[in-house]
């Protein structure tokens, strides 16, 4: 279904190819009004969250069509927040909701959408950063399991007016020292100790009906035919970025910086990760660049520049572009700053 919003969106946004300031880096919206964050790809669907005027949606768009025809998922009822979406190959879209008076994942197939194993979601869990394979049957999300957490996460999620940064950097939730906005943070190479609990990591397989935990991490990317996973995790608030199969086996570290490494995406083929890591910026958590890594041989390479600059949620649009959203300003995409997210794309030229 679509609705006006995203109408005015498409007349408000500019294709902006031609506003490149950079040989590799290509601003897609440039729209002042509309949030977009956490890209996800799957098959030929681009599936993204986006805040407008306080509401919350997920964006689907084909990815061979990035400015033609859309498809939104939108509120249905007052009070009902979305999002979270996910791009499944057959152009289904994975989300979460609290359509019914608590957060759970679920499904927008063609003519009805789906809530997935409600019961488990009626008391505690919340699925937060969602990721699914292919064909939809294998789902991962984390979770706070500390009590006094759940509830201010619940807020956070259904909060209209979350600060920018929050918004766009939702690995925070799971810090003491970050989850709410201030006006600046300490720069750490070792990171900040956190009080948080770690959150932990979720399997739900769809055809078993069956929920299986991983232990703890977060922020974990699902290869496409939903074997393996790469996730972050936590030591004495320092962040790593790890491997494992999907039933748990062959546990493998494969970051090891001193700063913070977040937000992997398994490319398609799995042997990269996009991921995003102030291991530049002294530890400064609002300056973050997006890096791929290549599994087989642990190189690490920079793709975007930048003082200042906060860049995150990175998906593999093909093998040789990430797209991502920033809060670069389109005028000095290297230089500046401004308090809204865009998407944009960056090419790997090597």
């Amino acid at each position: 279904m679509l609705y006006a919003v995203f109408a005015t969106l498409l007349l408000c946004a500019t294709p902006s190819w031609a506003q490149d300031q950079s040989p590799k880096m290509h601003l897609l919206f440039d729209n002042a009004y509309v949030d977009m964050i956490y890209p996800k790809v799957e098959g030929n669907y681009v599936v993204y969250s986006q805040r407008v005027n306080r509401s919350y949606q997920v964006m689907q768009l084909k990815k061979d069509d990035l400015f033609g025809h859309a498809k939104d998922i939108s509120p249905s009822i007052d009070g009902e927040v979305i999002r979270n979406g996910v791009a499944l190959a057959n152009g289904d879209i994975a989300y979460a909701s609290n359509r019914l008076g608590f957060i759970a994942p679920w499904v927008s197939q063609k003519y009805h959408d789906t809530a997935l194993s409600i019961g488990a979601f009626q008391s505690s869990l919340i699925p937060n950063h969602l990721d699914v394979s292919a064909d939809g049957n294998t789902w991962i999300f984390d979770s706070t399991l500390e009590a006094t957490r759940t509830a201010r996460i619940a807020n956070q999620f259904e909060d209209g007016v979350l600060n920018t940064q929050l918004l766009g950097q939702s690995w925070r939730m799971y810090h003491d020292r970050y989850w709410q906005i201030k006006t600046s943070y300490p720069a750490s190479k070792s990171g900040l100790k956190n009080k948080f609990r770690p959150a932990h990591i979720f399997t739900f397989e769809r055809q078993q009906n069956e929920i299986n935990s991983l232990g703890d991490g977060f922020d974990a990317s699902i290869a496409s035919n939903g074997n393996k996973i790469v996730f972050v995790r936590e030591n004495k608030g320092n962040y790593d970025l790890w491997q494992q199969n999907i039933d748990g086996s062959a546990l493998k570290q494969l970051t090891h910086n001193t700063f913070a490494d977040l937000e992997p995406s398994l490319s398609a083929d799995g042997k990269r990760i996009a991921f995003i890591s102030n291991r530049d910026a002294a530890g400064d958590i609002l300056q973050t660049s997006i890096y791929t890594l290549e599994i087989a041989t642990g190189k690490i390479q920079r793709l975007t520049f930048g003082e200042n600059v906060t860049d995150g949620g990175p998906a593999w649009l093909d093998d040789k572009t990430i797209i991502f959203h920033s809060n670069r300003d389109p005028k000095a995409p290297n230089t500046d700053t401004v308090d809204n997210w865009r998407l944009w794309t960056v090419t790997i030229t090597k």
